[in-house]
């Protein structure tokens, strides 16, 4: 006899559900809380059903309230398998008329799913693979801590000194200039707008500080810039008070306190991935954080048993509609990882550059009338097959 145990996690408690290979309810819905108490409890409960490779444990992916029961779980040797949501909506669908919802029910439900559905079993992932996947989200959740402060920079400067960030942007001549990255990348400008947060106080520079200005900026903001930009402030039209000039400073502070975390998570990353040493790393185009990511999010490469299941994993497959002879073809789901489908994005526009193959298959689409975001995904589709082929066979990647 087999046995099915649903578990429908939260964060304070989980609930628990137990049936048999005939759907019949071996022990009524009950409550663990999420300590090391309940999970003995859980242990105990699951002692008394033999053998322990009869036990088929089903939970949801909500975020990161199962981690913790999932390995506590697989490290005793129970058969775990960590589920899609969407999966369980999908299956609750297909069997109940009722909209009741309750965390027994859905419990029940999990539990009812795994015993009608093939057991697929979920693996503790390696410890630099969890270490990449811990690490690239602190990246991440900086990099928009970081944008956000870039993006209230703009808002003051735009009362304490609106020509400021256009002034910046145009040649002597009038030419605009090509700045590459974000304005507020630059030193010589977080070192500007903090020592002269106001346009009162940048017509006030002295000529010192123009040197200073001109030196961090390694030239680009010249002698002639500076007094350009000095006349500009004079006729600015901002308004500041003591108040937007401390906000303004606060978050330059603010800036640089994230640039230093984020220099020792780009070490951590650099050490992890060298010693992984994985063959997407011989992609052109791919460097080091962009492989930490893309490894972080898929995980263990074996779970998906051909390219198609990674490419639907990364929500990067089609809505398809078709009946009798109609046939739709939609967006793409987005379904799974956003941090993966980010990465994905960011790797074909490098692959442009510096591959070849994918630049000539992104060309192609074009060619064909595919609109730019289409080619971009067919092209992001590509590299998932060539990532699982890599990573499968641990090949390096070679350019046909």
């Amino acid at each position: 006899m087999s046995y099915y145990v649903g578990v429908d996690v939260s964060k304070l408690k989980h609930t628990i559900s137990i049936i048999d290979d005939k759907g019949e309810i071996i022990e009524k819905s009950f409550d663990i809380n999420n300590t090391r108490q309940g999970f003995n409890e859980l242990l105990n409960r699951l002692s008394v059903l033999m053998p322990k490779d009869a036990i088929f444990i089903g939970m949801e992916a909500t975020g990161h309230y199962m981690r913790c029961l999932a390995r506590m779980l697989i490290n005793h040797q129970y058969h775990v398998e960590v589920l899609n949501p969407s999966l369980i909506v999908n299956f609750r669908n297909s069997i109940q008329v009722s909209k009741a919802k309750t965390d027994k029910l859905d419990a029940f439900l999990i539990a009812r799913y795994m015993q009608c559905n093939a057991f697929a079993p979920s693996q503790v992932l390696s410890n630099n693979i969890e270490r990449l996947r811990k690490l690239t989200h602190a990246k991440s959740f900086f990099m928009k801590d970081r944008t956000k402060c870039f993006n209230h920079l703009h808002r003051y400067l735009d009362e304490t000194f609106p020509e400021l960030i256009d002034f910046m942007k145009t040649k002597d001549d009038g030419s605009k200039k090509a700045i590459g990255k974000n304005l507020f990348e630059y030193e010589s400008f977080r070192w500007l707008i903090y020592n002269y947060p106001s346009a009162n106080k940048v017509a006030s520079m002295r000529i010192e500080s123009g040197e200073k200005l001109r030196k961090l900026s390694r030239g680009r903001i010249s002698a002639i810039s500076f007094i350009r930009l000095k006349e500009a402030a004079k006729n600015s039209i901002g308004y500041s008070t003591e108040e937007d000039e401390l906000i303004i400073k606060s978050l330059i502070e603010e800036v640089e306190i994230i640039d230093k975390k984020l220099l020792i998570i780009d070490k951590s990353i650099k050490e992890i991935m060298l010693e992984i040493n994985s063959p997407i790393l011989s992609i052109p185009g791919i460097g080091l954080n962009l492989a930490a990511t893309i490894l972080a999010e898929i995980g263990d490469i074996h779970r998906f048993n051909n390219p198609e299941k990674l490419i639907k994993f990364a929500g990067l497959d089609v809505n398809i509609y078709q009946s009798g002879t109609i046939l739709k073809v939609g967006k793409i789901r987005k379904r799974g990882s956003s941090l993966l489908r980010y990465a994905l994005t960011l790797s074909v526009q490098k692959l442009r550059i510096h591959s070849p193959v994918f630049a000539d298959f992104y060309s192609k689409k074009i060619a064909e009338g595919k609109r730019v975001t289409v080619a971009l995904i067919a092209t992001a589709r590509k590299l998932l097959r060539v990532i699982w082929k890599l990573m499968t066979t641990n090949q390096q990647f070679v350019a046909e």
